[in-house]
């Protein structure tokens, strides 16, 4: 008798050994549950950005604050405008149109950069405005190159697409109201001393337009936050 009582107690102390461990695990899961931050899916409207923008940690979520606005590059700021359309088309033709005889490359390089304003965010460095900018075909060796040619070009526009016009946009639409992509294809002639007959040529400009009411907008007109000239990077 004393030998099945003996035998008893050690099954319910180990049953109970049982017990203690499993409450002790299912708590430890809970509480790591509990303190596991939640994870908020993935804006898919950011793509647009954010493979535009220079690299970062991560795209934004739609709950993340609105970027805004850093120092500008020149006291030209551009077209006065609440028309995102009419500033991608100025952009598009600023930056297709120059001439050697009347001006530097500096200048021509400075136009379009005192448009472009620096988010806070650092996702639209001035490093990206020069390479997309050299994009279109000239750098300081070339111009002076084209200078001793007394070159020129011009340029117009012949087709604009914006926001929801654009495939790419209705498929990873912007992340925040207020910020618009338009696509602009610029007819552009190339002429110089040497070469006075040149064919036109096309080529397409993507601009990036953030106007009120976004926060990072300025109240009473569209800013320039981004251009693509690099044809895998513009939005079709």
């Amino acid at each position: 008798m004393k030998h099945t009582n003996h035998h008893f107690q050690h099954l319910t102390t180990t049953w109970l050994w049982i017990l203690v461990c499993g409450v002790v695990v299912l708590t430890a899961v809970v509480a790591a549950l509990l303190l596991t931050p939640n994870q908020e899916p993935v804006d898919a409207g950011v793509a647009v950005v954010a493979t535009q923008a220079a690299p970062r940690s991560g795209p934004p979520t739609t709950s993340s604050p609105t970027p805004t606005i850093g120092d500008t590059p020149s006291s030209d700021k551009g077209p006065h405008t609440l028309d995102h359309r009419s500033l991608a088309e100025s952009t598009a033709t600023a930056l297709y149109t120059w001439d050697t005889r009347t001006s530097a490359y500096t200048d021509v390089y400075a136009r379009v950069r005192g448009w472009w304003m620096v988010l806070d965010d650092g996702s639209n460095p001035l490093s990206l405005y020069t390479a997309q900018f050299e994009g279109t075909g000239i750098d300081a060796a070339a111009f002076a190159h084209l200078t001793s040619r007394k070159a020129y070009r011009t340029s117009r526009v012949v087709e604009n697409r914006c926001d929801s016009e654009l495939t790419k946009y209705v498929e990873h639409p912007a992340p925040w109201q207020g910020l618009h992509v338009c696509t602009v294809t610029v007819s552009v002639t190339d002429r110089s001393t040497s070469d006075t007959g040149s064919t036109p040529y096309t080529a397409s400009v993507s601009v990036v337009a953030n106007c009120p009411p976004a926060e990072s907008a300025p109240r009473d007109r569209c800013a320039l936050v981004a251009f693509y000239t690099d044809p895998s990077r513009v939005v079709y």
